[in-house]
């Protein structure tokens, strides 16, 4: 690949392997034929591949576990065990990118609903949720997930599973920033919502934090009576039918016009009014990071039919601990050197895995 040489690709494929490895927090039986690397070998190659761990074992042949017994080891996790395995990684990451002074100011955050979609039968499947209809399904695995935003790549510092968009959504927030300003001492500069998180329990619990932040809003009939020119700030009061008046709140809004999609955004915010409407867009639209040609945890997630749900918690969490050691690497690479696409390192990753042997039956370990 150009721009790097043979040893700088092994060093590549290696910090991904420390940047995993500890994942993987589960025994292996006595007499195992393959080790807990090459268990690894395999999730990295499905990952690289966005395949099916079966398939991709099969293609593999003897050199590699079966999808099975890969699938029978996820299965004897504990959601608790998964949780604190990718709060340790993350956590090991943000001391890293502190020693990197990459922590000096505050910084962005985004908040985020992510969809991965179920076509199996929801009513007896755990954690699978109704959701906007998308690719032939209406029902989805969904995750709340938060990211700071470091020299434009976004870093996975939590996710969380949600039960009930309605019920876990504020409770899931509060527990994020909690996480954010306690355990990892991240200054926060702003939040970003998408739409799918306005509320009046998120404004208000918002507006207690003290913290600035922009939440995409959508239109409403009141909205959508009134003159909305590009720029233009007003106070907007909420006057929902089945809340008292009591219960409602006040909040700004401001009008942005994004001439590139011809589109009228409008955005709750508390960013000081004398921030251009252009600007608001702009950190808007930052929260997508550098990587924008598809949503930041379907570019490593392995497939799966499983209707069992620490399989597909495990598959997740996998997808965002890939993701968060491409970020890693980049983080780490001198002023003269370019950084690494995605789709570089997925190259770079199946070359390398070839290159150590996961091809060939000697590979076997007892």
């Amino acid at each position: 690949m150009k721009g790097l040489n043979r040893s700088k690709k092994s060093r590549l494929i290696r910090f991904i392997e420390r940047q995993l490895e500890s994942f993987l927090t589960y025994d292996l039986k006595e007499g195992a034929i393959y080790s807990k690397r090459e268990h690894l070998k395999l999730l990295l190659s499905t990952s690289m591949l966005n395949g099916f761990a079966t398939g991709v074992s099969n293609a593999l042949g003897d050199s590699s576990p079966t999808g099975e017994t890969l699938l029978s080891y996820i299965k004897t996790q504990k959601k608790e065990i998964l949780k604190e395995a990718f709060d340790r990684l993350v956590n090991e990451n943000v001391r890293r990118l502190r020693r990197q002074r990459r922590f000096r100011m505050p910084l962005p955050v985004a908040v985020d609903l992510h969809d991965i979609m179920y076509y199996g039968d929801h009513d007896n499947t755990p954690m699978v949720i109704g959701t906007k209809h998308t690719d032939g399904s209406n029902y989805a695995f969904k995750y709340l997930t938060a990211s700071v935003l470091v020299d434009g790549q976004r870093l996975v510092v939590a996710v969380l599973p949600l039960e009930s968009v309605k019920k876990d959504i504020p409770s899931c927030t509060v527990e994020i920033i909690q996480k954010l300003r306690v355990k990892l001492k991240v200054r926060i500069r702003y939040l970003v919502f998408d739409g799918g998180f306005f509320s009046i329990v998120i404004l208000r619990l918002l507006e207690q934090s003290k913290l600035r932040y922009i939440v995409r809003m959508p239109q409403t009939n009141k909205t959508k009576k009134m003159r909305l020119w590009h720029g233009r700030r007003f106070t907007y009061r909420t006057s929902g039918h089945h809340r008292k008046k009591s219960e409602q709140i006040s909040f700004e809004v401001a009008v942005v016009y994004d001439e590139t999609k011809g589109y009228k955004y409008l955005f709750a915010t508390n960013i000081p009014s004398y921030y251009r409407p252009e600007t608001i867009l702009k950190l808007f639209k930052k929260r997508w990071g550098i990587e924008t040609g598809y949503r930041m945890s379907n570019q490593f997630l392995i497939k799966t039919t499983s209707k069992n749900y620490i399989i597909r918690l495990f598959y997740y969490l996998f997808a965002c601990l890939v993701y968060n050691a491409w970020v890693m690497y980049n983080s780490r690479r001198s002023a003269k050197e370019t950084s690494i696409g995605v789709i570089q390192m997925k190259i770079i990753i199946l070359i390398g895995l070839i290159w150590s042997g996961l091809y060939a039956s000697e590979g076997k370990q007892t």
